[in-house]
Order: structure tokens, then C-alpha cells, then sequence
């Protein structure tokens, strides 16, 4: 029985693309992988993981999607065994908590028949708190989130330029969104405010015409990235490189990732941003990614 289930792959995300907190994401050419291996009907509603780089630290988000999407949705399923492979580094600010949420949630969906349609994006925005992330995992592309006074989330994708390609360094010093969030000021002064809705609306417009010149100062941000510098090794000297290929910086997500944009050049762009990072004594991992394409 377990043929019958097709894998599930997810992709990792960037979220906040500089001023864009909490609105703006881009899947990633990272994945996790929901693998069925065994359906077990005597065992009605339970999943039992295994992970192909072990368990994770604290909650398997997969399995709390998955019974969360039971709970709501109240359709029963038979017990699966499952194999989590994924390719996207925990903690480091690529979405894997969300790519995880919607993984479990499309599994649910497989596993009790449910037609395509179900409002998954406000179930794995209950789970993570903010819906750019999800929004980018569940649809491809690029995404713009914007969540509604009755917890409704409006989402819209349409494909990211591919000429445009991301170098993502991460060193090795994980930060929980939990922590991360924790740093950030709890009210936006209105010059600041007036500052990233500048910016966020020329990224998007530069994504949009090709006029890539503007992608740095668009990728500019005063909500929380200067918040978050202290918490995440080079990223204020990331953030003040400058290469005659390379179109801005940005933290991605919460950190400790940072996410040069380039659309050639890849090597000498990632070998200034790995010495950032070498200058400081830390390991580090760089990764060349494109955008994943949104779905049909």
C-alpha cells in the first residue's frame, strides 16, 4: 500500500528579502522529503518517523502538522511509517520548521483522500506564527503574504527571475526563530516604518522589470536586521560587502543564514562571502541555490 503514496518533497525558503518582514519569501532549490514506507491500518491516526540525518532537538513538526490537520479536518487516516529526509539545515533560517509543517499537512491530505484545496496555509501559519515561509514552501516561487483581522491568510506566487541566482552562507552557530524574535523592538519608529515600505515595494518592482541596479538599495532594512546583528556571526560585514557582481545582502529569515544575490560570478562572490566568515575562525557551509519554481 505504501506505493501508493507519492513522495512529498517541500522546498526551503528565504524570508523577509531584506525590508520585507513577515511579507516576502522565495522557495529555494532545498528539500525535504516525506518518504511512506509502510501503511499500517491496525494503527489508525499514528505516524511513526525516522530521519535520515536523526531526530530533530525538539518538536517533529511533521508529525504535529499531521495531527493537527487530523484534529481539524477530522478525517481518520491508517498509521504510516514515514522516513524524513531532508536536505535543509535546522535552525539556519531557510525555512525548515516550515517546510516540515507543510510536509506533515500534505501528508495528512494524501493519507485521508482529501481533495486539493484545503486551507493548509492558516493551519501551518497557527503552527509557525508567520505565514512567508509556509506560504513560499506550499506555493513555489516567489510569495507576498498578507494575513487578515480573521486570521485568513492572503497569499499570492508568481516565478522569480531566473537569471537571478542566491549564494547562502551559513555558519555554523544555529539561532531559533524563538530567540531571534526575542531581539526585535516591540514598536517601529514611522521614519524607519516609511524606510522598508520604500524598499519593499522597489524590490518587488525591480524583481518584477529586471532593473537589478536597485536590488541594493532595495534589500536595505532598518526593522530587524540591525536588531538581529548582534545574534548572527558576519552579518553586519556581510551586510557592507561590496563586489561589482553582487546585488545585495540580506539575513535570510531569522539567521543565521545570509543570502548574497548575483547573476554571475557565482565563485567570487561566495569566496568574499566565505571570508567573512573565515576571518572570523568559524565554519561555514556556502550553497549556490536557484529558486524553485511554483507549482502547477
Amino acid at each position: 500500500m505504501a506505493a501508493s503514496f507519492p513522495d512529498i518533497v517541500v522546498p526551503a525558503s528565504i524570508s523577509n528579502l531584506g525590508p520585507g518582514f513577515d511579507a516576502l519569501s522565495v522557495a529555494v532549490t532545498l528539500y525535504m522529503r516525506i518518504q511512506v514506507q509502510a501503511v499500517r491500518p491496525e494503527a489508525p491516526d499514528t505516524i511513526e518517523s525516522t530521519f535520515q540525518h536523526g531526530a530533530p532537538a525538539g518538536d517533529n513538526r511533521v508529525e504535529t502538522a499531521f495531527k493537527l490537520a487530523r484534529q481539524r479536518c477530522g478525517t481518520p487516516t491508517p498509521g504510516l511509517r514515514i522516513r524524513i529526509v531532508s536536505d535543509i539545515p535546522m535552525r539556519s533560517g531557510l525555512g525548515s520548521s516550515a517546510a516540515a509543517s507543510i510536509a506533515g499537512l500534505r501528508l495528512y491530505e494524501a493519507a485521508a483522500g482529501l481533495a486539493l484545496g484545503t486551507d493548509w496555509l492558516r493551519l501551518a501559519t497557527e503552527l509557525e506564527g508567520h505565514p512567508d515561509n509556509a506560504a513560499a514552501a506550499l506555493s513555489g516561487g516567489m510569495t507576498v503574504s498578507c494575513q487578515r483581522e480573521d486570521g485568513r491568510i492572503l497569499s499570492r506566487a508568481w516565478p522569480w527571475p531566473p537569471s537571478l541566482h542566491f549564494i547562502v552562507a551559513t555558519p555554523e552557530a544555529e539561532l531559533s526563530t524563538a530567540v531571534a524574535r526575542r531581539a526585535l523592538p516591540q514598536a517601529v519608529p514611522l521614519g524607519d516604518a516609511v524606510y522598508n515600505l520604500q524598499r519593499a515595494v522597489l524590490l518587488v518592482r525591480a524583481l518584477e522589470t529586471g532593473q537589478y541596479e536597485d536590488l541594493r538599495e532595495a534589500m536595505h532594512d532598518r526593522w530587524h536586521q540591525p536588531a538581529r546583528a548582534p545574534l548572527v556571526p558576519g552579518l553586519a560585514e556581510a551586510l557592507a560587502l561590496n563586489h561589482p557582481a553582487l546585488l545585495g545582502v540580506c539575513l535570510s529569515g531569522a539567521g543565521p543564514s545570509v543570502v548574497a544575490l548575483v547573476t554571475d560570478d557565482h565563485a567570487d562572490v561566495a569566496a568574499a562571502l566565505g571570508q567573512v566568515y573565515a576571518r572570523m575562525g568559524m565554519p561555514y557551509t556556502i550553497r549556490t541555490l536557484q529558486a524553485h519554481r511554483p507549482l502547477p
